[in-house]
């Protein structure tokens, strides 16, 4: 009795600090484009929102060419998740793995901030737009993956021997970490267009953030792959319409 009050305290204490998350997040993005007002900026999120969990009710002919190699590598992952993640343990790579993942999780989020502060100290409206575009990548895929996780609830990696089943209490599907990585670094990207280093550095650091989160064991190689494309497309979509 006294484990399940804990283990239910425990998941509160999560979502708590989940939706603590989201709101800071909210209302980091918010300050940055306060010209438009709160309810503004909520109406649009709102809306974006709306749109990007429709998209694929518009997918077109053309989407195929990476849309096709998307799926066959999910499924191919899926296949063979288990498999791999043993590999990864066996490999030992936890603790490095781990400690890059921490890094990751702090750069995420520090960085879209710290550019749109610096921007604003600086007078750089460039720096200020751009991190806060950013910001507000990162917080819809806070949102998406967030929704995902609950609908899907697989296990993790470290439980029943790595089975990774579906709709069995866990939170594994997608990766949180690669799906905000990813959404940074696409938005920064499309942001710096004529910066290669820029988008080389960022999806440098997303790719490495998203291996850490299999080498760790936090994660099976297709919640990375789906978290990641993920990130990648929500990030273009927002930085695309703040263009």
């Amino acid at each position: 009795m006294a484990f399940q009050f804990n283990a239910a305290a425990n998941r509160i204490l999560r979502i708590v600090r989940k939706l603590s998350a989201v709101v800071l997040l909210f209302l980091c993005a918010d300050a940055s484009f306060a010209q438009t007002g709160t309810g503004e900026y909520a109406r649009q999120f709102l809306t974006d929102e709306r749109k990007l969990w429709t998209s694929p009710l518009h997918v077109h002919t053309f989407d195929l060419k990476w849309l096709a190699p998307l799926g066959v590598g999910t499924a191919f992952l899926l296949r063979n998740d288990r498999a791999i993640s043993q590999e990864a343990g066996d490999a030992n790579l936890e603790h490095p793995s781990r400690i890059v993942s921490r890094a990751g999780s702090v750069y995420s989020i520090a960085t879209p901030v710290t550019v749109m502060m610096l921007g604003r100290i600086s007078g750089n409206a460039k720096a200020s737009h751009a991190g806060g575009v950013a910001l507000e990548a990162a917080l819809h895929s806070v949102v998406i993956v967030q929704t995902l996780k609950a609908a899907t609830n697989r296990e993790r990696p470290w439980i029943d021997h790595g089975r990774g089943d579906f709709w069995d209490g866990g939170n594994s599907f997608p990766s949180g970490h690669s799906i905000i990585a990813w959404a940074v670094a696409s938005t920064f990207a499309d942001q710096y267009a004529g910066k290669k280093w820029i988008a080389i550095s960022g999806y440098s650091a997303a790719a490495a953030v998203s291996l850490s989160r299999v080498g760790g064991l936090n994660h099976f190689p297709s919640d990375v792959l789906v978290g990641s494309s993920l990130g990648w497309l929500v990030g273009h979509y927002i930085s695309q319409r703040h263009k």
